[in-house]
């Protein structure tokens, strides 16, 4: 909820109204000026991108079950994706929706401007300075967006982890879908992908998702605190340097690039923390793999612990020992190597890495592992090394806060001494 106003907004105005007086022709000049053929004209393809293809991450290929995942399959309105024992493959009528890339738990379709940090660092950069940020695709839009509008070649492109990191963090995004828009689009999966992407985001965050449906009730006006930090930087900084006096608008920038800066930190302190606790190879020496969306999410759980609750339906693997034979299938189909089996044959699983996708149960000829619901626990990553650096510093503050109080004490017993001198 914004602020009560005060003189920095009054200030604002009026430096905003002064701006439009001295330059009033300023916009029609500038539009009259223009060279046409030089002029940005809204290209669709511009926002959407053929994604690579990377087969050693693919479930079906490592298991040599082409039955085990089919997600991606599932989801391309166009059939094509082709899978082999070879290798996955794209063939030319791809639509460069993006939908394959949310819908592989191992991320073996990467397309870099729908990937989840990609995305989540252009919707929250956008929800941090706007008072409204808008997602839509390049159907509904048709035009050149706006700052606050985040252009995808089709909502379903972000995943439900990328939807439930915004949505614990940020209130004041929408999207924005005209009604029928989806009814007629070649993108047939879209609207089912996104559906459920959102609803599983809204219900793991406990958030909301906005949605306008007509082009004249969006509104792109930018928050109070994005404002005012423009506006106290141009005071500070009048003068000092050709940029800040000319562009106030770098102190906002500034400070969303380094909020957006900080989560990436967040991340790799997650990964760190997670390598420490775990190890960051198994019993084969193989790294395990972090996916982006899973670190999405987990860095989101470290920082809203209370949301790890609603994971519990997640389900990872657990071994009958008695039934294992070490055959190894279950560590050649686990891509991300989440599962492991040490060398005196015992099955292992590490939650945090583990996406979810059953298919070492699958895979498994004995029937020995099974799925069972996750501890929701193992989803917090205990970082130790924070938390002997919060010990050490809880112990120093108790020897300040007590050195602090013998001062006082030993003080009073001299005020004491020199009362009782005065009164003899």
């Amino acid at each position: 909820m914004a602020g009560k106003r005060d003189v920095i907004d009054d200030l604002i105005d009026i430096q905003n109204d002064w701006k439009a007086v001295k330059n009033p022709f300023g916009g029609i000049a500038d539009s009259l000026a223009a060279d046409p053929d030089s002029q940005n004209l809204y290209d669709p393809s511009n926002y959407k991108e053929r994604p690579r293809v990377n087969s050693l991450f693919c479930l079906d290929v490592a298991s040599g079950d082409l039955k085990a995942c089919h997600r991606c399959l599932d989801v391309c309105p166009v059939n094509a994706i082709t899978i082999t024992k070879n290798g996955v493959k794209l063939a030319d009528n791809c639509r460069k929706c993006g939908l394959c890339s949310p819908a592989c738990p191992t991320e073996v379709f990467v397309a870099y401007n729908v990937t989840p940090k990609s995305l989540y660092d252009k919707i929250s950069e956008v929800a941090s300075e706007y008072e409204q940020c808008y997602v839509t695709c390049t159907r509904a839009l048709g035009r050149i967006p706006k700052d606050n509008e985040v252009l995808l070649p089709c909502v379903g492109a972000v995943s439900k982890e990328t939807w439930f990191a915004l949505l614990a963090e940020y209130k004041n995004i929408s999207v924005y879908l005209p009604l029928g828009i989806c009814d007629k689009c070649r993108t047939t999966t879209g609207e089912r992908a996104f559906s459920e992407a959102i609803a599983e985001g809204e219900r793991l965050s406990h958030g909301a998702m906005g949605l306008e449906v007509s082009e004249k009730d969006l509104t792109h006006e930018q928050t109070r605190e994005f404002k005012r930090g423009q506006f106290m930087s141009s005071v500070v900084r009048a003068g000092a340097t050709a940029v800040s006096s000319t562009n106030p608008m770098v102190a906002g920038a500034a400070a969303i690039a380094n909020k957006v800066q900080a989560h990436s930190d967040k991340m790799i302190e997650l990964q760190n923390s997670l390598e420490r606790a775990v190890g960051a190879k198994t019993s084969e020496r193989d790294r395990r793999i972090l996916m982006q969306g899973r670190k999405i999410m987990l860095t989101t759980i470290q920082a809203h612990n209370g949301l790890a609750k609603g994971f519990a339906d997640l389900e990872v693997p657990a071994c009958d020992p008695t039934l294992c034979t070490a055959c190894g299938d279950c560590v050649e189909a686990c891509t991300v190597h989440a599962c492991d089996l040490d060398h005196e044959g015992h099955f292992s699983v590490e939650p945090a890495y583990c996406v979810n996708c059953g298919v070492c149960a699958k895979v498994c000829p004995e029937g020995a592992l099974t799925m069972q619901k996750c501890d929701t626990a193992d989803l917090v990553v205990r970082d130790e090394e924070a938390e002997r650096r919060k010990r050490a510093a809880e112990k120093q503050r108790a020897r300040i806060e007590k050195t602090k109080a013998e001062g006082k004490k030993q003080l009073n017993k001299v005020l004491d001494g020199l009362e009782r001198l005065a009164d003899e």
